[in-house]
């Protein structure tokens, strides 16, 4: 291939004009074979030779954090043919890249969602939800850190009657994930699929540890201890993203014979027969509306927000709603209830001195540029969220009552049109303008403050009886007061911190936002604080719940513990939206795990280490 079509390539592969930088030194440096991962790395798609009437023995609909591992794991069988359907394409250049990672919102790779205004908030817009869209699916476009969850998480699923899914029956699944790379810990695997690193030498990270210390939460959670604090178990290796289907779809499963990809295919629904059985599904490719048949199982892996959307267009949800919509009903489930979300405010900013923060890159250039692609080191690498707290302000529990992310913003950082951090957390314009002015001198920190076990719910629902609608997605922040009270506790002790000796030393100035709706209320009061928290609330992107698993006595519960549609022969869902309850830390990883016993499940029902039950 000559220079010329190979820029013509990775143009097509490319999101926005940041990556044209880019594009200068690959093309220079691809005779070393020096550039980011290709289509190549991925299993060829199989869209343009699949054919209506089709069959396979599973058909695994999504590509994501969990139906890559499933794809995975069953074809691991080669007697079994699987058949992998993913709505969006291939991973763009700039999802390797760590610091492009606010510029894939609003992009192919993001289903582009909002969600919709609550009657518990002040704004009244309609908010972006980002979904990841593409082969790795929501592990294509998030932040990298990578979770196991704490013990009582997943007990209680177990005590809620889901037998197996205790965490001492989880545990070989978080080791089984685990590649940790440069850390010597017996606390992680060192031979599984998903390659890790641990998040090192980043500036403030020395400031924020002592903090914590002198607030009493000396324990690293990655050492097993729920309280604590952590800079950071990553998804990324030599620099480059670590996305689920780069995990396991990559160089030794991508060429499987018995495995297909389709690519940039919708389906549009499962198809039921009258004695209540999945026999396959609908799914537009192109121009085309195909029939696939399942010999064994459809599996959805969708996600929080489509597998109950793919449930419900197919007949199998909430009676009144589907009946509304003129959906015929086949199954009335509590299908798109009980979806959960890390509520989290982004309203706390803190100016700090200048040498707090060494300035970094206004725009890519070719030394970055050459840094990353050589060495994977360099700016590129860079996060922006650099520490996480997890701390419970009440000293009430062993768990967590809130979660801490830091995020530093580097000197004139925000003037860059390319920073993208007011369009991702949706900043209202005076808080745009108030940040950048500062900026324009001075680094910024903001602490976020994430609610870790909230107790407002929301739901899915269907917009139309059209499968290519977007879903309805309502997440209901702060239905709850106590949601709201337990931010303002995160919130005090932020400023606890910011009032350490080992912060001191940084001169952090907290930065007030002159909100219209708040401004007859007394700055820094739990009043001005409710006020600016229902103006701001914004999501963590961590939606779960929405088919709950449960026993079939549970009113709640879509799935068993086995992850089968309740009454419904030859469907199961597996992905994040089995969570009974949302686990305290961040999803990634527990949808990883979800993924691999929902796998074993899959063998062990069909005769295959057939030893749970």
């Amino acid at each position: 291939m000559d220079q010329e079509a190979i820029g013509s390539s990775f143009h097509e592969a490319t999101n926005n004009p940041i990556s044209s930088l880019f594009l200068v030194l690959i093309n220079t440096l691809v005779a070393n074979k020096r550039s980011l991962g290709s289509n190549a790395d991925y299993p060829s798609d199989y869209g343009p030779r699949l054919n209506d009437g089709n069959d396979f023995d599973f058909i695994i609909v999504g590509a994501g954090s969990a139906g890559s591992v499933v794809a995975s794991r069953l074809s691991e069988n080669r007697s079994w043919k699987i058949l992998l359907i993913e709505t969006g394409s291939y991973p763009s250049l700039e999802s390797e890249v760590p610091a492009l990672t606010l510029s894939l919102q609003k992009t192919k790779e993001d289903w582009n969602y909002e969600y919709e205004p609550s009657a518990y908030v002040r704004f009244k817009e309609k908010m972006p939800c980002p979904r990841g869209k593409g082969l790795g699916g929501s592990s294509l476009i998030n932040y990298f850190l990578y979770t196991r969850g704490n013990r009582d998480d997943y007990d209680n699923w177990a005590k809620s009657g889901n037998v197996g899914w205790d965490s001492d029956s989880l545990f070989q699944f978080h080791r089984r994930i685990e590649n940790i790379q440069g850390v010597n810990s017996h606390k992680f695997g060192t031979d599984g699929k998903l390659k890790l690193t641990k998040l090192e030498n980043e500036p403030l990270i020395p400031s924020i540890v002592d903090a914590y210390k002198e607030l009493g939460y000396p324990h690293d959670y990655n050492d097993g201890n729920p309280l604590g604090r952590s800079t950071g178990i990553l998804t990324v290796s030599n620099g480059r993203r670590q996305n689920v289907a780069k995990a396991y779809l990559g160089m030794e499963v991508k060429d499987r014979s018995n495995l297909f990809v389709v690519l940039n295919a919708h389906v549009t629904k499962v198809l039921i027969d009258t004695s209540l059985s999945a026999s396959g599904v609908e799914v537009r490719l192109g121009k085309k509306l195909l029939t696939i048949h399942s010999k064994k199982e459809v599996i959805l892996s969708a996600g929080a927000v489509n597998s109950p959307q793919i449930l419900m267009n197919s007949g199998i949800g909430p009676k009144t709603h589907l009946e509304g919509l003129g959906i015929k009903v086949l199954k009335d489930l509590p299908v798109g209830e009980n979806l959960q979300d890390h509520a989290l405010f982004p309203g706390l900013f803190y100016k700090l001195q200048k040498s707090a923060l060494i300035p970094v890159f206004k725009e890519p250039n070719i030394d970055n540029l050459y840094d990353y692609l050589i060495h994977g080191k360099g700016p590129l690498t860079a996060l922006g969220t650099i520490f996480v707290g997890f701390v419970n302000p009440k000293n009430d529990s062993k768990l967590p009552s809130i979660e801490i992310p830091h995020i530093r913003i580097p000197e004139k950082l925000l003037i860059s049109p390319n920073s993208y951090v007011a369009e991702t957390f949706g900043f209202p314009q005076a808080i745009t303008d108030t940040l950048t002015k500062i900026n324009e001198m001075n680094p910024i920190t903001i602490p976020l403050v994430l609610i870790s076990y909230p107790k407002s719910k929301g739901r899915i629902q269907l917009r139309s009886s059209d499968p290519f609608d977007a879903p309805l997605i309502f997440p209901n922040y702060l239905s709850e007061t106590i949601d709201v009270t337990t931010i303002i506790e995160g919130i005090r002790f932020v400023q606890k911190m910011m009032k350490t000796k080992a912060f001191q030393a940084l001169n952090p100035e907290l930065i007030r936002i002159n909100w219209a709706d708040c401004d007859n209320v007394q700055f820094d009061s739990d009043a001005y604080w409710d006020c600016a928290i229902r103006n701001l609330i914004r999501t963590a992107y961590h939606f779960v719940g929405t088919c709950k698993m449960g026993p079939k006595s549970d009113p709640s519960a879509v799935v068993d513990s086995r992850l089968r549609v309740h009454d419904i022969k030859g469907l199961r869902v597996i992905d994040g939206s089995i969570m009974p309850s949302l686990v305290g830390v961040h999803t990634n990883g527990p949808i990883i795990v979800i993924g691999e016993k929902g796998a074993e499940m899959v063998k062990e029902d069909w005769g295959i280490n057939r030893n749970e039950l």
